[in-house]
């Protein structure tokens, strides 16, 4: 039948499709490496005061979405990568963890790492002991200058004003 037909009206038989299946998505590691070590410092922080808030997983999802790195990635990558760090720092502890960062990430996905695990520190507006702890242990780890630690802390408290 022609298109012509089909708009006149004389439609063929539909055949049925089959119902997708649905598929477990693939994740490739080395992909991966670069955005899932961004992600770690971030991850250490919202697990370091021992439970991981609604807020806090919201907010490092919208960190991801409006960030380049993680642009091209599979639908369900970001999630995955936050529950593969959370087992990871559960299984292995957090200085493994954060070491195998600091080789991954050049100079500025550091930076970049480590604005965004100040950032998740900062979601309910209070900054809490192991969370002070986990970021100063973070900054130290990832070899940040304290000007730059200190320039960082002051934009992200910035971002925090309410007026």
């Amino acid at each position: 039948m022609s298109f012509m037909s089909r708009l006149r009206g004389a439609a063929a038989p539909v055949e049925p499709v089959a119902p997708a299946v649905p598929v477990e998505p693939v994740f490739d590691a080395a992909v991966l490496a670069v955005p899932r070590a961004v992600l770690a410092p971030a991850v250490l922080t919202m697990a370091a005061d021992g439970h991981v808030a609604e807020a806090e997983m919201a907010m490092l999802q919208n960190l991801c979405a409006f960030s380049p790195l993680y642009a091209r990635l599979p639908d369900g990558a970001v999630e995955h990568m936050i529950g593969d760090l959370l087992e990871d720092l559960k299984s292995r502890g957090a200085d493994e963890v954060i070491g195998q960062t600091a080789d991954v990430l050049t100079r500025n996905l550091c930076e970049t790492a480590f604005c965004y695990a100040m950032r998740l520190a900062m979601v309910d507006g209070v900054l809490v002991h192991r969370e002070k702890q986990a970021l100063s242990e973070i900054a130290e780890r990832l070899a940040l200058p304290d000007a730059k630690v200190d320039q960082i802390i002051e934009v992200i408290a910035m971002m925090q004003r309410a007026g």
